[in-house]
C-alpha cells in the first residue's frame, strides 16, 4: 500500500549517524563530519631541512608554561632555548659543553619538563645519566641514574615522559627497557617487570603520555613480527584492552623507520623517516585508524612536542629551530560516508522527493558528491569501495551534481533508500555535514498542475525535476530565516560569523584563540557586560583578555565620615573607677588625626561666608549632597595592582592599559601600579628576604646587658620610653 503522507527523516540521529559508516572522516564534538584534520605548516619550510639526512638518532623538545621552548642539540653537547616572547634562540647557560661533570653534556637527547615539578629533565645519554635543572634559575637540583643494569641505572637513556600524578617514564636504550620513576625520584621496578611478561614490545624507542587518560603509548619492536609497533600501556605496566579484551596495538605498514611520537585529545602523532613525513593517528571506538600526513613538511624527524597552544614541533636532529605546525590547520585530501543499511520509512514504497544537507565550507578547495540509490529490495545494496579512488563505481550508484547541498532524488516509487558521499579537499579545506534530511511523498510545485501532466511517469518525473529547480530558489531564502536563530547561538552559529557575532557584544576576538575559546568567550560576553564598570568585571576581563590576576581598589570604599568623640559624661564611683570620678568616652566616634581623621579637601556645604562664599552668588549643599566635596578627591577613581611576575612579556603591559581605557566608565580616572618584588604589607611580606622586622640594634650592645647610660637593650625597634626622658605618650610611652 502506498503512502501519500507527506513525511521525512533526518539521518543524523543523536549526534551520531547511527545508519552510517565512513572511511578518512571525523566525527567532531557538535556532530559533523569532516575530513580528517591532520597538522599543516605554519609559513615555510626552511631550505637546509631538504639537504639534511635522517637523524642518527632521537633528540627532545620540552615547552615551558610561558611559551619557551627547549630543545637538545646531540652532536653540539647542548641545550637550545626559544624565548616565549621575542622568539629569541640562544643555548641555555649553565649547561653544555662536552664532558663528564656535573652540568657538562656528552650527546644529550630526550628532554621533559615534568607536569608537577618546575625543573628540565635533559636525558645526558652518553653519560648514561639524566641531570635535572632548576627552571628559574638553571641551577643543577640532580642527578638520577648512572651506567648500569640494575633498576635506576640507565645505559644511554633516550627520550622520557611525565603522566599526570607527575610520574616519569625513561626509555632505557641500551639496557632495552623503560623505567619508571616516581614524584620523588624513586624507580619502581615492577613497572617494567609487568611490561616485559604481559607484552611482546622489544627494543624501545620512544614514548609517549595521555596526561588525562594515563596511557602511555611506547613505540618499539614487537617480538613476533619483528615489527616497528605501538603498544598502549598503562600506569602499571600493563596492556590497554579493547572492546574485545585484546591488547591495544597500532601496527601500521607506514611505520618504517618511526622516531618522534607525540599525544593529546585522542590524536597520535608519529614521525616517519624513511618518508620523511609526521604521520597522524586518530582514536575511533578503543583502537586508532591512520588518518593522514602533516601538510606541508616533509624531512627528518628527531621528536615531536606539543605546544599547548595547538602547534606541533618538529626536531630535524640538527642544531635548528623546530618546525611548527599547526594541529587542526590541515585535512585529509579524501573520505567517504555511505549508508550500511537501507533507509526504510514506511516499509512500504513512497515516493522519494529530495535529499537535503546542511553544509559547511572550510576553506575555498573542497568538494561534495552525494550518490543515490533506491530499490524495492534491500538485499542487493550497490557496492562501496572505500579505499579506492573511485569508491561509487558501481553502476547502481547514480551522481548528484557537484557540491549540491539540495539533491533531487526521484524515480519510481520505492521502498529503500541507499546514499553515499565522497569527500575531496586539497590538504587545506574540507567539506563539513552536520545533518541531513531525506524527504518524500513531499509536496511540490507539480500538485499545483493538472492531473494530466502527472499521468505518465517519465512526465512526472521530469516536471519534478525541472520544478525542484525554481523550488529551491526560495527554499534557500526559506531556509536561511528558518536558521536565523542559529546565528545568534554561540555554540551553533557557523565558525565564520563568530567575528560578526562577537560584534554585537562589542567583543573583540583574539586571533591566537581557537574556534572552541572564540565561543566559550561569547557566551559568556552578555555576562560579562552585566558587569562592565564594576571593579569585579575589570578584574575579570584583564585575566581573560590579558591572562593577568590583578588587584582593583576603589579608595572612596575606605572614605567614611568622620567627627569628634561624643560628649563626655562622668561616671560613678564603681570597681571600673576605682573610687575616682573620671571621663569615659560615650559612643563609637573617634578621630585619630592622621589615622581614622585627615584634613579635609574642602567645606562640607561647598561655601564658607567671608572665604568661599560671595553674597547672592553661593548656594549652601544640602539634603543628599551634604558633605560631597569631602570626598571629591577620592570619587570617581580608582587603581589596578599588577604582580611584576605577571607580565611575562613586553606587549603584556600595553594590552592591560588598552583593556582599562576600553572597559572603565568613561568619567573615571585609574593608577597603574607595579607590584615590584619588594615587602608591601598586605601584598608581599616574605620575613628575611624582602622584609625585616624592625631596625638595626645599637652598636655594643648584646642581649640581656645595659648600656652605659643604664639603659635597657632592645631588639630593633624605638628604645623604650623613660619618665623624665623620653616619655612621649602615644610614642614612647604607653600607659597600662
Amino acid at each position: 500500500m502506498k503512502c501519500t503522507v507527506a513525511g521525512y527523516l533526518y539521518l543524523n540521529r543523536d549526534n551520531r549517524w547511527p545508519d552510517f559508516q565512513w572511511e578518512g572522516l571525523e566525527l567532531g564534538a557538535d556532530g559533523a563530519l569532516r575530513l580528517f584534520s591532520v597538522p599543516l605548516l605554519e609559513g615555510e619550510l626552511p631550505e637546509e631541512i631538504q639537504s639534511l639526512g635522517a637523524p642518527h638518532g632521537p633528540a627532545g623538545i620540552a615547552v615551558d608554561i610561558d611559551g619557551t621552548i627547549y630543545f637538545s642539540d646531540p652532536s653540539g653537547h647542548r641545550v637550545l632555548r626559544i624565548n616565549g616572547c621575542d622568539l629569541a634562540m640562544a643555548p641555555v647557560p649553565c649547561m653544555g659543553g662536552k664532558g663528564d661533570r656535573p652540568t657538562q653534556l656528552d650527546t644529550p637527547r630526550g628532554l621533559l619538563i615534568p607536569s608537577r615539578r618546575r625543573s628540565l629533565m635533559v636525558a645526558d645519554s652518553a653519560n648514561h645519566r639524566i641531570q635535572i635543572f632548576d627552571l628559574d634559575s638553571l641551577q643543577l637540583l640532580g642527578i638520577l641514574g648512572g651506567p648500569g643494569t640494575e633498576p635506576g641505572r640507565f645505559d644511554t637513556p633516550s627520550t622520557m615522559a611525565s603522566d599526570g600524578a607527575g610520574n616519569i617514564y625513561v626509555v632505557d636504550y641500551g639496557n632495552g627497557r623503560v623505567q619508571k620513576f616516581n614524584l620523588l625520584g624513586e624507580v619502581v621496578p615492577a613497572f617494567w617487570d609487568n611490561l616485559r611478561r604481559s607484552s611482546d614490545l622489544t627494543e624501545p624507542r620512544d614514548i609517549a603520555a595521555d596526561e588525562q587518560e594515563g596511557a602511555l603509548y611506547i613505540m618499539g619492536v614487537d617480538r613476533a613480527s619483528k615489527k616497528m609497533k605501538i603498544f598502549a600501556i598503562d600506569a602499571q605496566g600493563h596492556p590497554v584492552l579493547d572492546r574485545a579484551g585484546l591488547p591495544v596495538i597500532i601496527a601500521s605498514k607506514h611505520l618504517l623507520q618511526p622516531m618522534g611520537i607525540a599525544f593529546e585529545k585522542d590524536t597520535l602523532y608519529v614521525g616517519d623517516n624513511d618518508r620523511r613525513r609526521v604521520l597522524t593517528y586518530k582514536k575511533k571506538d578503543d583502537s586508532f585508524v591512520i588518518a593522514g600526513e602533516a601538510g606541508g613538511y616533509q624531512g627528518p624527524v628527531a621528536a615531536l612536542a606539543l605546544d599547548g597552544k595547538g602547534r606541533l614541533l618538529v626536531h630535524t636532529g640538527a642544531a635548528l629551530a623546530p618546525v611548527r605546525l599547526a594541529v587542526d590547520k590541515g585535512y585529509r585530501r579524501g573520505g567517504v560516508l555511505w549508508t550500511v543499511k537501507a533507509i526504510d520509512p514506511r516499509e512500504a514504497e513512497v515516493n522519494w522527493h529530495r535529499l537535503r544537507a546542511d553544509l559547511e565550507w572550510l576553506g575555498s578547495r573542497a568538494h561534495l558528491r552525494f550518490f543515490l540509490h533506491t530499490s524495492n529490495t534491500d538485499a542487493a545494496p550497490p557496492a562501496v569501495d572505500p579505499r579506492s579512488e573511485f569508491a561509487f563505481a558501481d553502476p547502481k550508484w547514480r551522481p548528484a551534481p557537484l557540491d549540491a547541498a539540495d539533491t533531487l532524488i526521484g524515480g519510481d516509487p520505492a521502498c529503500c533508500l541507499w546514499i553515499g558521499a565522497q569527500f575531496t579537499g586539497d590538504g587545506e579545506s574540507t567539506a563539513v555535514v552536520s545533518q541531513m534530511r531525506a524527504e518524500f511523498d513531499g509536496n511540490s510545485y507539480l500538485g499545483d498542475l493538472p492531473a494530466i501532466y502527472s499521468e505518465d511517469a517519465k512526465q512526472r518525473d521530469f516536471l519534478l525535476r525541472l520544478l525542484s529547480l525554481f523550488e529551491s530558489f526560495f527554499d534557500e531564502v526559506e531556509g536561511a530565516i528558518e536558521g536565523l536563530s542559529a546565528l545568534f547561538d554561540p555554540e551553533a552559529v557557523p565558525s565564520r560569523f563568530l567575528p560578526w557575532l562577537a560584534g554585537w557584544l562589542a567583543l573583540e576576538l583574539d586571533e591566537e584563540w581557537d574556534e572552541a575559546m572564540q565561543r566559550r568567550a561569547i557566551a559568556q560576553a552578555f555576562a560579562r557586560v552585566a558587569r562592565r564598570g564594576t571593579s569585579e568585571g575589570l578584574r575579570q576581563a584583564l585575566k581573560h583578555f590579558a591572562h593577568v590576576e590583578a588587584i582593583v581598589e576603589e579608595p572612596i570604599l575606605n572614605a567614611a565620615w568622620w567627627s569628634l568623640p561624643a560628649e563626655m559624661q562622668e561616671c560613678e564611683p564603681d570597681d571600673t573607677c576605682k573610687d575616682s570620678r573620671e571621663k569615659v568616652w560615650q559612643g563609637t566616634e573617634n578621630s585619630v588625626l592622621g589615622v581614622t581623621t585627615m584634613l579635609a579637601p574642602a567645606e562640607a556645604q561647598g561655601a564658607v561666608v567671608g572665604t568661599t562664599a560671595v553674597l547672592d552668588r553661593s548656594h549652601l549643599i544640602a539634603g543628599e549632597e551634604f558633605g560631597a566635596p569631602l570626598f571629591e578627591d577620592v570619587a570617581h577613581r580608582f587603581s589596578v595592582q599588577v604582580y611584576r611576575g605577571e607580565l611575562k612579556c613586553a606587549e603584556t603591559l600595553s594590552r592591560v592599559r588598552a583593556l582599562i581605557e576600553r572597559e572603565k566608565p568613561a568619567h573615571t580616572s585609574y593608577h597603574l601600579c607595579i607590584i615590584e618584588p619588594r615587602m608591601r604589607v598586605g601584598f608581599q611580606a616574605r620575613v628575611g628576604i624582602d622584609t625585616v622586622v624592625g631596625a638595626p640594634a645599637a652598636a655594643g650592645l648584646r642581649l640581656g646587658e645595659t648600656s652605659a647610660l643604664g639603659e635597657d637593650a632592645a631588639l630593633g625597634g624605638r628604645p623604650a620610653g623613660r619618665l623624665g626622658e623620653r616619655s612621649r605618650v602615644g610614642f614612647t610611652t604607653h600607659i597600662g
